[in-house]
């Protein structure tokens, strides 16, 4: 589109393309053939991975695991499959296209019939994937919270309303599209690809909860591991209390020191000649020294 409106958003005659706008594909097929057919190739491998992550983490329990098992996995393992193979019709379709319209020829039939194929089995696949989140959605308002609009049940009502809508509007453009009204038909293609870039609002919202989970195992994993930066200051701040230890416990020790040579410089003259004395200490009361002491 930017290149497109960059190069004066003009028809390309050359190409089979009179009126404008001109579809998103017929952009990329025209102006960037190597750039659209990348593209297209990594919305597939998003398409398909996005379906696996959800089937996945719902089976180890990282998201709300299964309600009946056995069903709900038959009907995952049935929505990837067919997904899988509705994207290689989308890449097929995709340089089939761009051949075509590089060597100035109409597309052919193989086109129509490659293009139509990747829409059917697409809708599909995405239908089987819808239909969990209303087994789960029942299943949450008759025995869990007893809610009729759950976050499964929403999920799936506004997903069928979506598909609905797409349907709606590929119809009807290709109903322009056969009358050779081709700009009403280019208009609603534009909207058609904008209004089926929401499925990708769909699954992040569906896969936001592994998200917060990984925030959580971050938060509690910082808080568990110091920084350096607190490891620094404890550091410093351990070397300079026992620094302080030092200081105190040789204080203590001097004023200890101090204490008992006042106590021994305090002892009078009389108590000097009696113990110096060889007569027996007469006057000198064991007992009330010891109470004193």
């Amino acid at each position: 589109m930017g290149i497109w409106l960059a190069k004066g958003a003009k028809p390309y005659p050359k190409y089979g393309e009179t009126e404008v706008p001109l579809p998103l594909e017929r952009i990329g097929m025209i102006l960037q053939p190597g750039f659209f057919i990348s593209f297209i190739v990594i919305h597939s491998v998003v398409f398909c991975s996005s379906m696996y992550l959800e089937y996945y983490h719902r089976k180890i329990g990282k998201l709300i695991k299964f309600i009946k098992p056995e069903q709900q996995r038959r009907l995952a393992y049935a929505s990837l499959i067919v997904g899988g193979i509705a994207q290689l019709f989308f890449i097929a379709q995709a340089i089939s296209g761009t051949v075509y319209v590089r060597a100035g020829l109409r597309a052919s039939t193989h086109y129509a019939v490659l293009l139509a194929t990747f829409a059917i089995l697409v809708m599909i696949s995405l239908g089987l994937n819808f239909t969990n989140y209303y087994i789960m959605g029942q299943y949450y308002r008759k025995y869990v919270n007893g809610e009729r609009w759950n976050k499964f049940t929403i999920s799936f009502v506004l997903k069928i309303i979506w598909l609905f809508v797409t349907l709606t509007v590929a119809i009807i453009c290709c109903v322009f599209y056969v009358k050779k009204k081709k700009n009403v038909s280019s208009v609603l293609e534009w909207i058609f690809h904008f209004w089926y870039g929401l499925l990708l609002a769909f699954w992040t919202y569906d896969l936001y909860p592994l998200t917060e989970l990984r925030a959580l195992r971050n938060k509690s994993a910082s808080t568990e591991k110091p920084s350096i930066k607190e490891k620094v200051s404890s550091f410093f701040g351990s070397k300079k209390m026992s620094k302080n230890d030092d200081v105190d416990s040789n204080t203590e020790k001097s004023t200890t020191a101090v204490t008992i040579n006042a106590t021994d410089s305090s002892i009078s003259g009389e108590d000097d000649q009696s113990v110096g004395g060889l007569e027996s200490p007469v006057g000198f009361n064991y007992t009330t020294r010891y109470d004193y002491i």
